[in-house]
């Protein structure tokens, strides 16, 4: 199409140019039929390619001469200069068109610019809440292996299945990045969820209580309940010292989904820098209009709570 118009425009200029007469009525409709063909593709043109936008309107501007410089009487010289300069103003008219067109193709260029930023910065966090998740189980079986009497057969299987799941997680973070321009990413479920407690079960000499009252909900709001009990639990390993009860609860109340992570353990630092941690679970809660609440609990733990609209 730019193509088109570049030669329809070069070939508009050469015949306003050339044309001798005479400036009648059959003349001046076809100048009117030109005008809109030309207005159409200077739209287009200011739209995809501007620099030729100038092409354009010197052609459209100088199309009526064909007319005032040939009419019987000869037109005023005013006369012919005030109609130039309407068809001047009528393919300025294009040009806004096609810049407003182009303005929104910038825009929504922009925006899939800031979707797919905003899909790996998601892809990003997901990595890091489930690679901290398994390697935090792998370090502390790694731990416990050091202690005397330890089974070192299930300890090496932990570290194993702990592995594992770690890879799979990278695995499924690839495959997201992959695609992550092209479709939405995938969503846990809630036999996810549980999934992930059970693990945790496994790996922990606390007490595990898993409780899950609720139909499946909504893809996003599952992918966020994942989201807080994978973060809690992780932090219930690297911070929870001597827990001897951890309790994960996901409940509908009224028009409310609730989750709750809490234990009975004493926070102690963690040696090593943290990632996402609360200031992400939290922006996630409240991008579902909801609120995340964490702090200590009597008589003693911490408790994490999600309260989402369902």
């Amino acid at each position: 199409m730019v193509v088109v118009a570049a030669v329809a425009f070069t070939l508009s200029i050469v015949v306003t140019g050339g044309y001798r007469g005479p400036g009648d009525n059959t003349t001046a409709a076809w100048v009117l039929v030109e005008t809109a063909v030309l207005l159409f593709l200077l739209a287009h043109v200011t739209r995809r390619k501007p620099v030729l936008a100038i092409l354009g309107v010197l052609a459209i501007g100088v199309s009526p001469l064909r007319i005032g410089l040939w009419l019987d009487p000869p037109a005023p010289a005013g006369e012919v200069a005030g109609v130039c300069a309407v068809w001047t103003l009528l393919a300025t008219a294009g040009v806004g068109v096609g810049a407003y067109l182009r303005s929104l193709d910038r825009a929504r260029a922009r925006a899939v610019v800031a979707a797919r930023r905003e899909q790996r910065l998601h892809l990003a966090r997901d990595l890091h809440d489930w690679l901290a998740h398994e390697m935090t189980g792998i370090v502390l079986a790694a731990q416990a292996g050091q202690l005397d009497g330890t089974d070192a057969a299930r300890t090496f299987r932990e570290i194993e299945e702990a592995g594992t799941r770690g890879l799979d997680a990278m695995d499924r973070a690839l495959r997201l990045l992959r695609t992550a321009g092209d479709r939405p990413f995938a969503v846990a479920t809630l036999a996810e969820v549980r999934a992930v407690v059970d693990r945790f079960a496994t790996s922990t000499t606390a007490s595990v209580a898993c409780d899950i009252d609720l139909p499946e909900p909504r893809p996003e709001l599952t992918a966020t309940l994942h989201r807080v009990v994978v973060e809690s639990l992780t932090n219930v390993r690297r911070h929870a010292k001597g827990a001897t009860e951890v309790r994960v609860t996901v409940t509908q109340d009224d028009q409310q989904v609730v989750v709750e992570v809490a234990d009975d353990g004493r926070r102690v630092p963690s040696p090593r820098r943290g990632g996402t941690g609360l200031a992400g679970l939290t922006e996630y809660v409240t991008a579902l209009d909801g609120t995340l609440t964490a702090g200590p609990r009597q008589p003693s733990g911490w408790r994490v709570r999600a309260v989402v609209p369902a």
